[in-house]
């Protein structure tokens, strides 16, 4: 993939902000909270992704793990390539309902794992469903080549893993603006590490002895999941709320 441009990223970071309203010590303050440092130019490639990704996000409006259940629940069979009429039936037999939003958390938690379990369709399929969403967008096939050369080293379809379509088929699906539950529980989980003042040093220690993991980057979305609620259940420490 071609390096990043540094001086391109800080140049969105500052529309972001002014989009946000925050001052330049506002955006020095949750780089230090977050990141340990002061300065967007001496954060690391990850790192300035990362705050990038935070202030697109953090205005957005916070979904509940309902909601954030059901989008995975959508990203899945839409994987399997589920039909209206196969959901509905599904979701009759197993929980006598028949829509995803008339059922609890625990019936949607049931429902993803069963779908997650789930072996993914022939490729053709894959590479069919990328089809239509590229359609969507209005990608030439220049620009098609281009994206799979940078992304993955190849330039055709045909030439990418099972794994490698997956992923280009998620990346195409939330250009719509729509993110990935991931970037979600992300988002989230910084918006209530910002309201607790937790440091950096205090992040690690918590993710090493809970999860034995340095870095949010590493957990699963159920560890995310769990790990958001955690800091969600947690008093802010200048109100205690």
């Amino acid at each position: 993939m071609e390096p990043m441009n540094f001086a391109e990223v800080i140049a969105q970071t500052d529309v972001e902000m002014q989009r946000l309203g925050w001052t330049k010590d506002q955006g020095r303050e949750h780089l230090k909270k977050t990141y340990g440092k002061r300065s967007r130019t001496l954060l690391t490639e990850f790192e300035l992704l990362d705050f990038l990704q935070y202030l697109y996000l953090v205005s957005q409006p916070t979904p509940t793990l309902h909601e954030i259940l059901i989008a995975k629940i959508n990203v899945e069979m839409q994987r399997l390539d589920w039909t209206t009429e196969h959901i509905g039936e599904h979701l009759k037999k197993n929980y006598e309902k028949r829509s995803l939003t008339l059922l609890t958390e625990v019936e949607l938690l049931d429902f993803l794992h069963y779908l997650v379990s789930q072996p993914t369709p022939p490729l053709e399929i894959l590479i069919a469903k990328i089809n239509v969403e590229m359609q969507r967008l209005g990608w030439t096939t220049e620009q098609i080549r281009e994206h799979l050369k940078g992304r993955y080293g190849e330039r055709s379809l045909t030439l990418l893993t099972e794994l490698e379509l997956l992923d280009f088929l998620q990346y195409l699906a939330p250009q719509s603006a729509s993110p990935t539950l991931y970037e979600i529980l992300i988002a989230k989980i910084n918006v209530e590490m910002q309201r607790l003042d937790w440091t950096t040093e205090h992040i690690r220690e918590h993710l090493k002895k809970t999860y034995e993991k340095r870095s949010r980057t590493l957990l699963t979305e159920v560890e995310l999941l769990d790990f958001l609620q955690y800091l969600e259940s947690q008093s802010d420490p200048l109100t205690g709320f």
